[in-house]
């Protein structure tokens, strides 16, 4: 069956269907195949390894996605770690916390994740990421140095903490500086030693199929071994941190997909026992993010798109062009943190008609979410007297030890260059930002009055952050979407549908595809409906281990 074209930039095409398996000219084969070999690639590769299965990884480029570039971050409980900085975490809070967040896996999937994640952790650890017990107390999107445990999403928040015992389950790897890039090394580095086989540089095209609909195979499309190192280049580009990047990052884009559509290799590779898609999110395909979230797609030069060029969607068309359905793609992580520097939770975050709209101590995805839905293409500020303000540039001036780079320039470009305004009164500062003047003062009065009362905040604001705007000069600092001085994070959230129980792709009418399976974020999963640092890490680890060990014909109650 010839290839078709497809709008989405993922340069998938349409199945190959063969009626003998064993008369087709198959390049290689393997007992389970890898379709990405990132943080959830490596993860399931080494996983099918341990249980016996001959196993083969491909990934479009080098390897490590998304989850090398990343912090590193993972989401457990009952840890030993948590234990040596004296909390005593279980599973039921675990759940009931990440209930309450909201959570598309179901009920028995949710608590086989609470209740397995020491397992995972320990399962990490066997090899080789070490995780430390030091944790950092203040509210943070990332912890300072040497400290290796905090609180990563929402549990201390009044509405949370009445549900669930607060912990520390944000894990970071003891290392210098982000830890994503050590996390993948040893899984690579492990999945390797035990005879985990890769093809690099070789972008997968097609899958193949049986006349039963049963995926048996993909088709690659290798990169010549003297464009290799162009290809390598032209991925390097496309860095996450780098700010101010987006177009030179479409370019490189660009340039890729002509390098790859330029090669005319083609490999048919069988897969005896199943193939797993795990090639990321489409955060970096301006087709799909136009078509998902037309506001990021439109806002895309001022955000930060944390991926790799990797995460285009391929992995999830392919999965569609089998019959796999899809779910949630229209979730997104958008994260904007308010603090560091920690004196502006301190602040009012109001929109452009002077009506506050989040709870300015909340996690960073839930300020995001809730600013993607403001007028003006989610246009606001956050109001500040002069003590905090000045504050807040004290500590992002002098952050502490290594955390100037991380924390304090960020906010300190915001401060300087991202349209921060000043005004004696009220009233002023409205006029220079354009903010309802008369909604902003009755805003303001509402929120004094219960600060200084020591009311329950309607957003639910913790009421030791709660601190009246009583006295002028007042400072705006600008967080809006489209700030890219004070950018937003982002990433894609939703993919293909998949069995809670085994991770396999899923159609519509909820039959299975036989053969198939998705993980991390080529999958709807733990951190589809709710996120917080480290649930995609540990959907990565959860994911990847359960469609392995299916694959493998392993009792999932097994862990371990």
């Amino acid at each position: 069956m010839p290839a078709t074209a497809r709008d989405d930039l993922t340069g998938v095409g349409s199945p190959i269907v063969v009626g003998d398996a064993d008369a087709v000219d198959w390049a290689d084969e393997a007992e389970f195949v890898v379709v990405g070999f990132g943080g959830a690639g490596a993860a399931a590769a080494l996983q099918a390894r341990e249980c016996g299965l001959d196993v083969l990884a491909i990934d479009r480029f080098g390897g490590g996605g998304a989850t090398a570039f990343s912090g590193g971050v993972i989401y457990a409980g009952q840890t030993p770690q948590q234990r040596e900085a004296g909390y005593a975490d279980s599973a039921e809070d675990m759940f009931r916390y990440l209930t309450a967040e909201g959570n598309a896996l179901g009920e028995d999937a949710l608590r086989r994740f609470c209740e397995g994640s020491p397992a995972d952790m320990a399962w990490l650890a066997s090899h080789g990421i070490e995780y430390g017990g030091n944790v950092y107390l203040p509210k943070t999107a990332y912890p300072a140095p040497g400290h290796w445990l905090f609180f990563s999403g929402n549990e201390r928040l009044p509405k949370f903490a009445a549900l669930a015992r607060p912990a520390p389950r944000g894990h970071l790897p003891v290392t210098p500086g982000f830890g994503g890039h050590l996390h993948f090394a040893k899984l690579r580095e492990a999945g390797l030693a035990l005879g985990v086989r890769t093809l690099l540089h070789a972008p997968v095209r097609r899958l193949v199929l049986d006349q039963a609909g049963r995926v048996i195979g993909v088709e690659v499309n290798p990169i010549a071994p003297h464009a290799q190192p162009r290809h390598e280049e032209l991925y390097r580009i496309v860095d996450p941190w780098k700010p101010f990047n987006a177009a030179r990052a479409e370019a490189a884009i660009a340039e890729c997909r002509a390098l790859e559509g330029g090669q005319s290799e083609r490999r048919l590779i069988r897969a005896r026992r199943g193939v797993v898609l795990a090639s990321g999110g489409f955060v970096y395909n301006l087709a799909l993010l136009r078509r998902h979230r037309p506001l990021l797609g439109q806002l895309h030069s001022a955000l930060l798109r944390l991926g790799s060029m990797g995460c285009d969607g391929s992995g999830i068309a392919l999965g569609q062009s089998a019959g796999g359905a899809t779910g949630l793609m229209d979730r997104f992580f958008l994260g904007r943190p308010l603090a560091p520097p920690e004196a502006f939770i301190y602040g009012v975050l109001v929109n452009m008609e002077g009506h506050r709209f989040v709870n300015e101590d909340a996690y960073q995805s839930l300020f995001g979410d809730e600013l993607a839905n403001q007028s003006n293409n989610g246009r606001a500020y956050l109001l500040l007297d002069a003590r905090h303000f000045w504050k807040g540039v004290w500590q992002s001036l002098f952050p502490g030890k290594g955390l100037f780079r991380l924390w304090g320039a960020p906010a300190l470009l915001n401060i300087v260059r991202g349209g921060t305004r000043r005004g004696w009164t009220l009233a002023a500062l409205a006029r220079r930002t354009g903010i309802d003047a008369a909604a902003l003062e009755s805003t303001i009065a509402a929120y004094n009055r219960v600060a200084v009362t020591g009311g329950e905040d309607p957003l639910g604001k913790s009421p030791d952050k709660q601190v009246p705007l009583s006295k002028g000069p007042y400072y705006a600092v600008n967080c809006s979407l489209d700030n890219a001085f004070g950018p937003t994070f982002a990433f894609s959230l939703g993919g293909l549908l998949v069995d809670d129980d085994t991770g396999h792709v899923k159609r519509a009418d909820g039959s299975l595809v036989a053969g198939l399976y998705a993980a991390g974020r080529s999958a709807v999963g733990l951190c589809s409906l709710g996120y917080m640092t480290g649930l995609a890490i540990a959907d990565t680890v959860f994911s990847g281990r359960r469609a392995a060990r299916h694959a493998a014909g392993k009792d999932l109650s097994e862990g371990g």
